[in-house]
């Protein structure tokens, strides 16, 4: 086994920098046990971020904010088709209503032997992780060279036989009798698409490279996805998902620390012995199974504005009650509830706590929006999920999303999902193997 000099930088739906280390890395199979305490590494938020091939330095926090939040209004139409598939999966493709300009992080990491960089949208609500390859017989522009399969050591086509490939099987991957080789289509709804094969290969994390990896080859690829960018990389909960083929070298934990996206700072994401909150003050809930194993489900039990409580609508599906009721998403700017009642009952009593006079915003997603005022003081704000509560901070409940425009980042929607905007600022700890999710309040611009 050759060693080889590792340098190395990661992303995550959202923040900043990349982690570069030159060392000789130790090599692990993907489902070789170990001891070691994990790896952190970094998150570029695609705009916030001076590292990123997006940011643009004379664009202002409004309009990266805009931006941002019209790739969630755009990843929640994505997550709600796919949970409508997921209730009643047919054969076929999968596809989605997401437009894959809409990853909020990118991750920059080092694949093959010898190592090639890429980077890549990371999703949370994705599972497979996928690259453009060379040969490419269709695909969009890229900048970077392609990764050519050929020239590395350590690739290796999947059978059909496989694992890998039978896990991918519920979802999109076919076979070809005459070449044994595991198949995988990708369609999004927008057009977008990859197509090629499911493979193994060697991934560097750090100064660590972990072998026999599977992702999806893609030799037909299609759509907006960025000229800067590879492909996608899978953080999600199924079987195909990095963190979850990672899971017995990571014992199943990962956690991130977002700063704001008004700064320019670096945020982390933490694999393994690293990633748990170690602190007296830290409040867990558990994650919930849910049809689609991709995403992470808690239950929000009620909102609390300063001494009024409002219980979450339960679900007439008695099946589903029992089940989560809210997606946890790094890839989400806002955060998204139930609306009716519930979300109106929200909204009356903050405007009377804060005695604002609201103004229209021509975004008409913002129910509640006010001419800007450092001197408006929001009550507390706290979300009640299972065994857990926090409070979250006016700084990100309130947000200025124009010039002189600040607004409530907590919209009503069909369905719930809990945005990063409202996960700034904690140190938010995932533990697959005890089903829980952790949370503690924490200056996330500070290395821990």
């Amino acid at each position: 086994m050759t060693l080889h000099m590792a340098t190395f930088s990661i992303f995550f739906i959202l923040v900043s920098i990349f982690l570069c280390s030159e060392a000789h890395p130790s090599h692990l199979t993907s489902h070789e046990s170990t001891t070691t305490s994990g790896f952190s590494l970094d998150l570029i938020h695609r705009e916030a971020s001076p590292l990123s091939p997006f940011y643009n330095p004379l664009a202002t926090h409004s309009e990266r904010l805009k931006n941002a939040i019209h790739r969630s209004h755009s990843r929640l139409s994505h997550f709600q088709s796919k949970c409508r598939r997921s209730r009643s999966r047919s054969s076929g493709s999968v596809e989605s209503d997401i437009h894959y300009d809409s990853g909020e992080y990118l991750m920059k990491l080092l694949i093959g032997t010898p190592p090639v960089e890429t980077l890549g949208i990371a999703d949370t609500g994705s599972d497979l992780t996928w690259i453009q390859c060379k040969p490419c017989k269709r695909c969009f522009e890229h900048i970077n060279p392609l990764f050519d399969l050929r020239a590395s050591s350590s690739y290796k086509t999947l059978k059909c036989t496989s694992k890998q490939c039978k896990a991918f099987q519920d979802f999109s991957s076919t076979c070809t009798r005459e070449h044994n080789k595991c198949q995988y289509h990708v369609v999004y709804g927008d057009g977008s698409y990859s197509q090629g094969h499911l493979a193994t290969e060697t991934l560097t994390f750090g100064n660590t490279s972990i072998e026999k990896l599977a992702f999806g080859c893609g030799h037909y690829n299609r759509g907006i996805f960025g000229n800067t960018t590879s492909g996608i990389i899978g953080l999600g909960g199924g079987p195909l998902s990095l963190i979850s083929q990672l899971k017995e070298r990571i014992q199943g934990k990962f956690s991130y620390c977002l700063v704001s996206i008004f700064k320019n700072e670096t945020s982390t994401i933490n694999f393994g012995e690293q990633a748990p909150v170690l602190s007296s003050k830290v409040v867990s809930t558990p994650l919930f199974p849910t049809p689609d194993v991709t995403f992470y489900y808690l239950y929000l039990e009620k909102v609390i504005i300063g001494n009024k409580s409002f219980e979450v609508p339960r679900e007439e599906d008695e099946e589903r009650a029992e089940s989560g009721n809210i997606i946890i998403d790094s890839g989400t700017t806002l955060t998204y509830l139930p609306g009716g009642e519930f979300y109106n009952g929200i909204v009356s009593t903050l405007k009377e706590a804060m005695g604002v006079k609201t103004i229209d915003y021509p975004d008409g997603n913002f129910k509640f929006c006010y001419k800007t005022n450092s001197k408006i003081k929001a009550p507390v704000i706290a979300f009640q999920f299972k065994n857990a509560t926090i409070e979250i901070p006016q700084s990100s409940t309130f947000v200025e999303v124009d010039d002189g425009v600040t607004c409530f980042t907590v919209v009503p929607s069909g369905m719930s999902i809990f945005g990063n905007i409202l996960q700034e600022n904690f140190m938010v700890s995932y533990d697959l193997q005890n089903k829980k999710v952790s949370f503690q309040a924490t200056d996330c611009s500070k290395k821990l």
